[in-house]
C-alpha cells in the first residue's frame, strides 16, 4: 500500500505534503476526534466542481498561489498566497483554482456532514448539476459525483443557454484510490 500523511498531534506540513497522491486529497492529518479536523491537500489542477458544504470551513494556504471563487451574490474571487486564511461559509459554493502548486490545510467539522459537488455554466453562470452526499470518506462522494456529471451530456448542458460543457477533468486527482486507502484504515 502507498504511504500517505499520518494522523498525529504535531505535523510537518511540508514533509507530509510530499506524501499526498494528487490534488484535493484532503487527507485527515490529526488524530480522530479533533474538531475541526485538519485535512491536507497539495493541489495542482482546478477543482473540477464547486464544493458546497453544510458546515463552515476554514482554508489555510501554506505555499503556492491561486484563487478561490465563490458563487455568492457578489461572485467573489479571492487571491490565495502563503499565510492566507479563508473562511468558507456553509452553503456557499466555492471552487479552488491553483496557479501552479498550492499546499493547503482545510479545517473541516466532524462528524461527517452533507457536502455537494455543483457545476455552473461557463457562458452564463446558470446552475447545471449537483450531487449531494454524506460520507465518512467524502473522497468517494467526490469521485462518484464527477463520474455522474461526466456520464451524461444532459448533466453538462446548460438549461438556460444550451451550451454543452466538456467532461470534468480530473488531472492528477486520485480520489478513488484515496477513498480505498482511508476506508481500509477505518476497517482496521
Amino acid at each position: 500500500m502507498r504511504e500517505f500523511p499520518e494522523r498525529r498531534k504535531t505535523l510537518n506540513v511540508f514533509r507530509e505534503a510530499a506524501l499526498t497522491w494528487g490534488s484535493y486529497d484532503d487527507f485527515p492529518v490529526a488524530p480522530a476526534g479533533i474538531d475541526p479536523a485538519p485535512h491536507l491537500s497539495r493541489n495542482q489542477v482546478a477543482q473540477p466542481f464547486y464544493l458546497v458544504t453544510a458546515r463552515d470551513e476554514v482554508l489555510v494556504t501554506m505555499s503556492g498561489e491561486g484563487e478561490i471563487r465563490f458563487k455568492d451574490r457578489a461572485r467573489t474571487v479571492m487571491g490565495l498566497s502563503p499565510g492566507d486564511v479563508v473562511y468558507a461559509p456553509a452553503r456557499i459554493p466555492a471552487r479552488i483554482v491553483p496557479h501552479g502548486e498550492l499546499l493547503q490545510i482545510r479545517l473541516k467539522g466532524t462528524p461527517p456532514f452533507t457536502e455537494a459537488a455543483a457545476w455552473y455554466c461557463d457562458a452564463c453562470d446558470t446552475f447545471m448539476h449537483r450531487v449531494e452526499f454524506t460520507a465518512e470518506v467524502p473522497q468517494r462522494g467526490y469521485w462518484e459525483a464527477v463520474a455522474e456529471y461526466n456520464a451524461d451530456a444532459r448533466n453538462r448542458t446548460c438549461p438556460a443557454c444550451g451550451q454543452v460543457h466538456d467532461r470534468a477533468e480530473l488531472g492528477d486527482i486520485a480520489w478513488n484510490a484515496v477513498a480505498d486507502a482511508l476506508e481500509a484504515v477505518e476497517r482496521e
